[in-house]
């Protein structure tokens, strides 16, 4: 087994040729090497984080709390993580034109920096290590609205060997979730259906909406993120890491029916993964929504509410993740 020895370095890629934006755009991402000297990556994982998350999401470091680097422990196993920001959050771009980066323009970002990454690992870039990784697996492994884009992405580009996807429902959603606050009603075209998508994200968003990339309020949300037995420092630093995202992102998400027809057109092999706590009343229900994947894995892990990274049992997820990780292979579908 393989052990972390250095420090994450920044990796930057400009993805301006995919968008429609005047100026430069770029994607920061965390690269995350197992031990050089160990044997080539078993897998390298690209992680989205979640809406009002940023790349700090799968590697948080809290003194008194440690154990909560989702990059350590899978670097640990040989694999190389890619912790990056979406595009319109974090440290990469924020055009500023804010309502157009939506699941079409963050996708196709998304896509450029994979496709470069990709091409970095066969050419053997000091990035990764100095060798060709050609035949390395390359996984998209997102968390809620990222595991979402993760999903657009692959539907439309066909980026990745296979996708990992934790916490989203292209179902229904529980109401504490798609209402915070705002009035349910009926939605009977798609017309209303935007509507609807609108309402919910703007109560989310609460009073930031207006500024296109809002900065979602966390501790109205803690109740459907933590399980009760998450530490209250450990929220605390949850909280302190909060970004801004661009708000067209959460109206898609949030959009009857939308993120389904993606999901339908994925051929690669899926893994999804849910707390027992988590957004969907039946998280069972979400494997047909990948009507085209011959291998679909689903895991339901215990005592955990949406955020897993912060639940008392994530070791067993991160564990799973690793071993269905390693069975992936670099046949890009």
């Amino acid at each position: 087994m393989s052990t972390q020895v250095l420090g994450p370095t920044e990796l930057v890629l400009d993805v301006s040729a995919e968008l429609p934006f005047e100026g430069s755009s770029s994607l920061a991402a965390s690269v995350h090497l197992p031990d050089p000297q160990g044997d080539a990556p078993r897998a390298v994982l690209i992680c989205w984080p979640g809406g009002s998350y940023a790349r700090a999401y799968w590697d948080m470091h809290i003194p008194e709390h440690p154990g909560y680097s989702f990059a350590d422990h899978l670097t640990a196993q040989g694999f190389m993580v890619l912790a990056a920001d979406h595009l319109g959050v974090g440290a990469s771009s924020k055009p500023a034109d804010g309502d157009r980066v939506n699941f079409e323009t963050m996708s196709a970002a998304a896509a450029s920096f994979v496709r470069q990454v990709r091409s970095m690992l066969a050419d053997g870039s000091a990035e990764f290590g100095g060798r060709s990784l050609a035949s390395v697996p390359i996984i998209g492994l997102g968390h809620s609205l990222g595991a979402c884009l993760t999903v657009v992405t692959q539907a439309r580009h066909r980026c990745y060997d296979a996708v990992a996807l934790l916490g989203f429902t292209h179902g229904q959603k529980e109401v504490a979730v798609t209402a915070v606050g705002s009035a349910e009603r009926e939605a009977t075209d798609n017309e209303m259906l935007r509507e609807t998508a609108i309402e919910q994200a703007r109560a989310f968003f609460g009073h930031s909406w207006d500024d296109v990339y809002g900065c979602v309020p966390r501790e109205p949300n803690h109740v459907w993120l933590h399980h009760h037995d998450v530490p209250a420092a450990v929220i605390a630093a949850d909280d302190a890491q909060a970004v801004r995202w661009p708000r067209q992102s959460y109206v898609e998400a949030l959009l009857a029916g939308h993120s389904a027809g993606f999901a339908a057109e994925l051929e690669c092999n899926v893994f999804i993964a849910f707390g027992d706590h988590d957004v969907p009343p039946v998280p069972h229900a979400d494997v047909a929504y990948y009507r085209r994947s011959r291998d679909v894995t689903l895991y339901v892990l215990p005592n955990s509410a949406h955020c897993h990274n912060f639940a008392s049992t994530r070791g067993e997820l991160w564990d799973r993740i690793g071993l269905w990780a390693g069975e992936q292979s670099s046949d890009a579908t």
